[in-house]
C-alpha cells in the first residue's frame, strides 16, 4: 500500500491539528556542562554491554551478576569519580529555535530576526512507499512552525586524551574511555534534547528510566548519517546555523564532525515524529 501526498505535498498519515508549543526564545544559545553532569542522562547498559563487551555467555543470571557488579558497575564508578576529580574534558553545546516552514520535502529556515530572509533550505529523503514519511512531515507547511537545533561536543581534549592512551599502547584504557566518551556523547545529545521538550512543554509525556532510550518522550530527535536523513552533507548548514565553530566543532572533508565525540541533530515536536528508514 502507498498512501497519497496531500496538496501540499506531504504524507496523509501525519495530523497537523495539534498546536505549535512556543519556544522560549528564537536564535541560538551556548551552555557548558562538566563530564560529571552528563552521567545523568548516560545509558549505562548500553556502555557496560556494548561498548565495553560485557555479556552473558555461558554464564549463570548470578555469575553475571556478580561479574557486571565487581566489574563493569565498579569500573564505571571508578571513570565518574576520576572525572570528578579530574575533569579531562569540557562539554559544550550550542542549541536553538528557528522558524521554519515545510515546502515538499524540504525545510525553509528563516533568520528570526528578518522572518522573511531565509537563512537555508534543508533538504530530505522520502519513502518510496507505504507511508511515503519524510522529516519534513512533522512540520507546517501552511504556516511557520518551530524547529529545534543541537549540537553537543566534549571538546577537542577528549579526542586528544584518547589519541594520548593509544599513542602510548594504554588500549585497555583507550578502549574503556571510548566507549565512556561516545556514550557521555549521546548522553550529552539526551541532556540537550530533555532541556528542550522542558522549554517546549511537551516534557509531562516523557517516561522513565531506559523508556527514554526507546523514544519514551514526545516528538524527535533526527541526526544526520541515520536512517530517515542518511546524508551526512546535512551536517553543514546545521553547524552554520548554530555557529559550531564557535565551540570547536567543524567538519572534515567527508562531511564528519571534528573533533570526534560531537554530535548534532535536528529536533521535531510533533506528536506523531517517530523515527523511521527510507
Amino acid at each position: 500500500m502507498v498512501l497519497p501526498l496531500t496538496s501540499l505535498g506531504q504524507s496523509s498519515c501525519v495530523r497537523h491539528d495539534a498546536l505549535r508549543p512556543d519556544p522560549p526564545y528564537w536564535g541560538v544559545r551556548e551552555l557548558t556542562y562538566t563530564p560529571v553532569d552528563l552521567f545523568e542522562h548516560l545509558d549505562a547498559f548500553a556502555l557496560i554491554r556494548n561498548r565495553w563487551g560485557f555479556s552473558q555467555g555461558s554464564q549463570s543470571d548470578e555469575a553475571f551478576a556478580t561479574v557486571l557488579r565487581d566489574k563493569a558497575v565498579l569500573q564505571l564508578a571508578k571513570w565518574k569519580e576520576r572525572l570528578a576529580t579530574n575533569p579531562l574534558f569540557h562539554p559544550k553545546a550550542r542549541y536553538g529555535y528557528f522558524p521554519v516552514r515545510a515546502e515538499g520535502d524540504a525545510l525553509r529556515v528563516f533568520d528570526p530576526a528578518e522572518r522573511e530572509r531565509t537563512l537555508a533550505l534543508l533538504t530530505f529523503p522520502r519513502q518510496a512507499a507505504g507511508r511515503r514519511l519524510c522529516i519534513t512531515d512533522f512540520f507546517r507547511a501552511d504556516q511557520t512552525d518551530a524547529l529545534a537545533l543541537q549540537l553537543v561536543t566534549l571538546s577537542q581534549a577528549a579526542a586528544d586524551h584518547a589519541a594520548r592512551l593509544y599513542r602510548e599502547d594504554g588500549y585497555a584504557d583507550y578502549f574503556a574511555f571510548h566507549g565512556l566518551a561516545t556514550e557521555l556523547t549521546e548522553a550529552y545529545a539526551e541532556r540537550l534534547h530533555a532541556r528542550i521538550r522542558r522549554e517546549l512543554g511537551i516534557h509531562a509525556k516523557d517516561l522513565p528510566g531506559r523508556a527514554l532510550f526507546a523514544q519514551g518522550y514526545q516528538g524527535s530527535r533526527y541526526s544526520y548519517g541515520y536512517p530517515a536523513c542518511p546524508d551526512l552533507e546535512g551536517n553543514g548548514p546545521i553547524l552554520d546555523l548554530l555557529g559550531g565553530r564557535e565551540i570547536g566543532v567543524t567538519l572534515s572533508d567527508s562531511h564528519q564532525m571534528d573533533p570526534e565525540y560531537s554530535t548534532s541533530a535536528l529536533v521535531a515536536w510533533h506528536p506523531q515524529a517517530r523515527y523511521f528508514s527510507v
